[in-house]
């Protein structure tokens, strides 16, 4: 790479690293657990009440925390409007696992994550001579 490549290349890795890294803050904290509430109660299976409600979301916010707010916002909303994909199709009945929020997640943030990863892999490769 020339050093006008390098630095364009450095420059988009700094661009999206904001946009890839886990959530920060209470605040933030406060926002994905709003998010995961939310989503969990469109499941009529899934009102929990009190101590087990609180339980689910903190579970759900420590097992997203290394998710941008933005991604987990935007698998939230897709869940809780059109349900988990299951075998070819969309379940509203039962909300989703653990793996498969994540999995959505992952999905959402995955345009993102693909860049970075490769400006990240391209910026650290040893040139041959």
């Amino acid at each position: 790479m020339t050093p006008e490549e390098r630095a364009a290349l450095e420059r988009r890795r700094d661009e999206l690293a904001p946009w890839v890294a886990g959530y920060e803050g209470e605040r933030e904290r406060d926002c994905v657990a709003l998010a995961v509430a939310d989503m969990f109660g469109s499941f009529r299976s899934a009102r929990h009440v009190n101590e087990d409600a609180v339980g689910v979301i903190d579970s759900a916010c420590r097992l997203l925390r290394d998710f941008p707010l933005w991604a987990i916002r935007k698998a939230c909303d897709s869940i809780q409007q059109n349900g988990v994909w299951r075998n070819g199709a969309f379940d509203r009945q039962w909300p989703p696992s653990d793996p498969e929020l994540i999995a959505e997640v992952r999905d959402k943030l995955r345009l993102y994550g693909d860049q970075y990863r490769s400006a990240v892999e391209l910026l650290a490769a040893e040139v041959e001579s």
